[in-house]
């Protein structure tokens, strides 16, 4: 289990890696493109295609299965905050198990579309050229996949909480510490204290005098 989670580990950060190379040639390019086109007249060619095809598709795609182990998707705890750790864990491996099986048919969907267009080489026509589009074709079932990855890695741990050993305590509601509780008789003391200093003050003469 410790082997498949560093493997899935390793391969969602690189595939963040990869995501976050793009958004770097993304943001150098079309940077240079308008410096070039509003100093000297020069904008560089072709940039609109690189962005729409290849670096806006592996910034979104590529980082699915580090996305999906930081647990940073959008998340509503309203009707569980109050589960116990096993009966959070059984509605997470519910939703696991949806989310791996929409994964898997966009993946296996998704290879399906990459083989066909890698088939016939892909292209779209440019000004002059053509520029191969294919291989961005990819990056949608190597990101879905790594997704579907890391939810099988999630699944079992929470297959292992749910079937594993655990002690009474895990389903008893949270206690508090009695050491930390405050003495009865100390608190009825503090209780009674403002009213002992309001009766002394009304017999202090100095303030009828005022």
């Amino acid at each position: 289990m410790n082997v498949f989670r560093k493997i899935a580990s390793a391969l969602c950060y690189a595939g963040a890696i990869g995501g976050g190379i793009a958004m770097f040639l993304m943001m150098a390019q079309v940077g240079a493109d308008v410096a070039m086109k509003y100093l000297l007249n020069k904008p560089i060619k072709y940039t609109l295609e690189m962005v729409s095809s290849y670096y806006m598709v592996a910034v979104v795609f590529l980082p699915l299965g580090l996305v999906t182990k930081e647990k940073a998707h959008v998340l509503v705890e309203l009707f569980t905050q109050g589960l116990s750790k096993r009966g959070l864990a059984i509605v997470d491996t519910f939703a696991y198990l949806l989310a791996f099986a929409y994964t898997y048919l966009i993946t296996k969907q998704a290879i399906r579309v990459a083989l066909e267009k890698t088939a016939v080489r892909e292209s779209w026509e440019a000004a002059t050229i053509d520029i191969q589009v294919w291989p961005a074709r990819w990056f949608l079932p190597i990101g879905t996949a790594l997704m579907a990855l890391y939810l099988i890695v999630l699944i079992m741990e929470n297959l292992s909480v749910i079937f594993g050993k655990s002690s009474d305590d895990d389903d008893a509601p949270e206690q508090t510490d009695p050491s930390h509780q405050p003495n009865s008789a100390d608190a009825k003391s503090h209780a009674r204290k403002p009213a002992r200093d309001i009766e002394n003050a009304l017999k202090d003469p100095t303030v009828w005098s005022l």
